[in-house]
């Protein structure tokens, strides 16, 4: 037990060294930074000039060539293994209380159009009976 714990702690001591000298490497950088505040700042302008140029078309062809595609396949495996199955399973249960409602609805809509009918005079009134109080209201306050 003792011989491996001491093997698990060289291990790890290793893996630690490993990673301290991936972090001592030079790296190469694309660019040197920038000694003064105006060279900073042409630099930065130049970025913006780069990125108004090719950004759109930048992001265009992100959307062309790797959004659109994966949509695409997630779509088609959606239509194809959910919507295409549930619409078989369902499609003449679906189909029949269509036309059993359809019925119910044009019986219904019969007996709302009949009350409207009904009830139109009724409303008129209130409508115009609300306008002639107002007309006389605007008449007392232009006095």
């Amino acid at each position: 037990m003792n011989q491996k714990i001491k093997l698990i702690i060289s291990i790890l001591i290793l893996g630690l060294m490993s990673i301290s000298f991936c972090f001592a490497q030079d790296i190469p950088v694309g660019f040197e930074a920038p000694e003064t505040f105006e060279q900073a700042q042409q630099l930065g302008e130049e970025a913006l000039e780069i990125g108004k140029k090719q950004l759109p078309d930048i992001i265009r062809d992100v959307w062309n060539n790797n959004v659109l595609p994966v949509w695409q396949k997630m779509y088609d495996w959606a239509y194809t293994n959910i919507w295409l199955r549930i619409k078989n399973l369902l499609g003449s249960r679906v189909e029949q209380e269509i036309e059993i409602r359809k019925e119910i609805v044009d019986q219904e809509f019969e007996q709302e159009k009949e009350e409207v009918k009904k009830e139109l005079p009724g409303i008129l009134n209130k409508i115009l009976e609300f306008i002639k109080n107002v007309v006389y209201k605007l008449k007392i306050l232009w006095k």
